[in-house]
């Protein structure tokens, strides 16, 4: 394999905070500063992936990454039906980029433990299909540094049998100078059907399962260490995405083939080291309930997702509304407030597609409780029910 990353997350970002170093700019007083407050790792969980859980989950959306990506992130490349979440790549140009295509991404970060997902991925040259965890600068699980472990698929090796999957991991490294990379022979075509691919993450080292089985592993060394989750924390992120010419040796040439292509995902799964139950399938969802009897010209608040961002410094509010019979409300004007050491922010967004409003707070060094509370929401044809409220505040400590 060549020695093209896995990834290339925020490599400008990189390069200015090196430059700056190499220049003098990081002054004594600026490196005496406390670091961010480390994230508090999540708990296990199980999400089968029928719809779109706000309170964990975030959809990348208006950004690029740079090399070897050729795509922007939009939340509208990603959907749920048929009990799967689809992330599609296609040819909207966007923010510079000629395509466009869905990342899906946790909020909050975790640590050791097994890691799963059943998906499908795509079978095309030049484009991969992912399930890895993940922190960096702007994703900072705890020492800002890029920590990542990696389920990736190459398309230029898919659509026959056998099929090859790639595992890798990144320590602490920032400039991508380690090389990890393996590729695993597959007995069957990793495109035609969904399988379920798998991490045990420990401070011993990596684990790769496939079915079930164990197929990989890399034992941490002192000349070679594998992630920590005592450096760093790390978030549970699914994508697909086309390379650019710069990565074509790794991952093959892209060519749009004239219509979308989709990555389906059935189910991911976290469980902690004394838990994991790698080779098991979740239990299948409870029947769906019966329809809620309420008013469907009404609307209120399903709840609030906070979560940190920014190195910490900032705070995001996601607010659900919804109908009186459970429905998303889309283009809803939702007002609120902030309080506590952040007492400022956005006062005002409408709602998304998924009936949600995205809240940003001011951004400051200082540690302590945030608090956000709607205070209001209209839409034409719509009443505002504010004792249907399942609550109207959420708090989060910085």
């Amino acid at each position: 394999m060549p020695g093209i990353p896995a990834r290339a997350r925020d490599r400008l970002a990189v390069v200015a905070i090196a430059t700056s170093i190499a220049t003098g700019f990081a002054s004594t007083a600026a490196a005496a500063k406390r670091p961010p407050k480390p994230p508090s790792a999540q708990a296990a969980f199980t999400d089968l992936l029928n719809s779109f859980d706000a309170s964990r989950w975030a959809k990348a959306d208006g950004w690029t990454n740079g090399a070897p990506f050729d795509n922007a992130w939009s939340a509208g490349n990603i959907a749920f039906h048929d009990g799967l979440m689809e992330l599609t790549l296609d040819d909207t140009a966007r923010l510079g980029q000629p395509y466009t295509s869905g990342e899906y991404r946790s909020t909050g970060y975790y640590g050791y433990g097994c890691y799963e997902a059943s998906f499908k991925p795509v079978a095309e040259s030049g484009v991969v299909t992912t399930f890895f965890t993940f922190a960096g600068p702007f994703d900072n699980g705890g020492n800002g540094k890029h920590n990542e472990i990696d389920i990736e698929f190459l398309g230029q090796y898919l659509g026959g049998k056998p099929s090859y999957v790639q595992f890798n991991f990144w320590t602490n490294d920032d400039v991508y100078t380690s090389r990890n990379e393996y590729l695993q022979q597959l007995d069957f075509d990793a495109a035609a059907a969904f399988h379920v691919y798998a991490f045990r993450w420990a401070a011993t080292g990596i684990d790769w399962y496939v079915d079930g089985q164990l197929v990989y592993s890399a034992a941490d060394s002192p000349g070679d260490p594998t992630p920590k989750a005592t450096d760093s924390l790390q978030k549970v992120m699914m994508n697909l995405w086309p390379v650019d010419s710069s990565a074509t040796a790794w991952a093959g040439e892209f060519a749009y083939p004239g219509a979308p292509l989709r990555a389906q995902y059935q189910w991911v799964r976290y469980s902690t080291l004394d838990d994991c139950q790698i080779g098991s399938t979740p239990d299948d969802p409870p029947p769906p309930p019966p329809p809620p009897d309420g008013d469907a010209s009404s609307m209120h608040l399903l709840g609030i997702a906070m979560s940190l961002a920014s190195r910490d410094t900032q705070v995001i509010a996601r607010a659900s509304v919804v109908d009186g019979l459970g429905h998303p409300v889309v283009g809803a004007s939702v007002t609120g407030t902030w309080s506590g050491v952040i007492g400022s922010g956005d006062g005002e967004r409408a709602t998304d597609g998924n009936g949600i409003a995205i809240f940003y707070s001011s951004r400051t060094r200082s540690h302590g409780n945030v608090e956000f509370c709607v205070t209001g929401m209209s839409l034409p044809g719509m009443s505002y029910d504010a004792s249907a409220n399942t609550e109207s505040c959420d708090n989060i400590t910085k």
